[in-house]
């Protein structure tokens, strides 16, 4: 199989960025084949009130912390050579 050119590789790439860009990835960086998308971890938000109403409050401060200290996710999508898309977290 032949390598596709350059802009066909930055169309497709772009296309995924798109479809990621939907689902709530912020793109952080994008090279040639490669982009990198990061966004932050959800919290559940409906057990947590369940939570803090059976504790009379107590939980949220379970939920302040998880607020504060929430971890960013990583997204790398990369298309090779001959046009095959891969997404890596």
């Amino acid at each position: 199989m032949s390598p596709i050119p350059v802009d066909a590789r930055a169309r497709i790439l772009d296309e995924e960025v798109a479809r990621a860009a939907r689902d709530g990835w912020q793109v952080a960086s994008v090279g040639v084949g490669q982009a990198v998308l990061q966004r932050q971890k959800r919290i559940g938000w409906f057990w947590n009130l369940v939570l803090a109403l059976l504790t009379a409050g107590l939980w949220l401060i379970v939920v302040i912390v998880r607020v504060v200290n929430r971890r960013i996710q990583t997204l790398v999508i990369t298309v090779d050579a001959d046009g095959r898309v891969s997404r890596r977290r």
